[in-house]
């Protein structure tokens, strides 16, 4: 298939320039580093609940951290997939072998995802050699799903920038484009639900309950908050804990969250549903790209 063709053309140059190496180096430093301080600080093999502990904590650190890093790398992997073909000429290159631009778009998006997948999993397979003298049972299956959950952000950021870069004319507009949307996500997205939250209840009459209601299938609308609570579904004993830690603060949630949400979970704000949220980050970008990549004038 083209599209085959072009995503693996993507992943050889990427082989060829280094990108791999590099970011497989990073990751290995990122995840193994502070598993190596479970060493370095002489802690103990422990029993079962203790190395479950030592596991779960990883997660509960690590997620901030990746949370961050993960979607920026992607998008440095992905804003310019197309657009600098586009400005440099090879793109009509591209297109005039039997390649549609449907297929330039998934293609690139294989690749790139391919990319920022395999690196991701480079560094979490350092990080297990690591902890498996501490992991076992759950705790070990917990770590595995993490390591899963982080390479679906690194997918799902580049999906978007990709689709975002089908979608603009040039480098500056992809990059504005996707750098302006990890801001939205990390810095702005959490304030702007809380005081529209706070906004309904103060001025159409919602009850506290519903005010958090809201502000929650609000919160999880971001992806970068799905994979925050997902992972914390990982570590906390129910999902609606896991819920609760979008408000408020490490592991110290909101009371009145607390209070209001309960502990019965809606069903659209169990595990899977958020999971698709996410899956939709990287549907519908792709999908919308490829669409004016489609109708643009090349």
């Amino acid at each position: 298939m083209s599209l085959e063709a072009v995503a693996r053309k993507d992943f050889r140059d990427a082989v060829r320039s280094r990108w791999i190496w590099v970011l497989s180096a990073l990751f290995v430093v990122l995840f193994a580093g502070p598993a190596l301080f479970r060493f370095t600080l002489g802690i103990g093999l422990g029993d079962g609940a203790e190395a479950t502990g030592i596991a779960l904590l990883f997660i509960q650190l690590m997620k901030e951290g990746t949370a961050v890093l993960v979607p920026i790398i992607a998008i440095v992997v992905g804003y310019a997939s197309i657009t600098r073909e586009r400005e440099s000429g090879t793109l009509k290159l591209l297109l005039s072998l039997p390649h549609s631009r449907a297929d330039v778009v998934v293609g690139k998006v294989l690749g790139r995802s391919a990319v920022i997948a395999l690196p991701v999993a480079v560094g979490f397979l350092a990080a297990g050699l690591v902890l498996i003298p501490a992991s076992s049972g759950f705790a070990l299956a917990s770590f595995l799903a993490f390591g899963f959950l982080t390479m679906l952000l690194g997918v799902v950021f580049v999906g978007l920038a990709v689709g975002i870069s089908a979608a603009a004319r040039s480098d500056r507009e992809a990059m504005v484009g996707s750098v302006g949307a990890f801001v939205l996500f990390q810095v702005f997205w959490g304030t702007a639900t809380s005081r529209i939250a706070g906004g309904l209840q103060e001025y159409a009459g919602l009850t506290a309950q519903n005010r958090y209601l809201v502000e929650l299938g609000a919160k999880l609308l971001n992806p970068i908050a799905a994979y925050k609570t997902l992972a914390d579904s990982l570590v906390f004993e129910s999902q609606m804990q896991a819920r609760q830690q979008l408000f408020g603060f490490f592991l110290f949630p909101d009371p009145a969250a607390q209070e209001a949400l309960g502990q019965e979970l809606p069903v659209i704000f169990t595990d899977p549903v958020v999971a698709a949220l996410m899956v939709l980050w990287f549907v519908v970008p792709v999908y919308v790209g490829m669409v004016l990549f489609e109708r643009a004038d090349l």
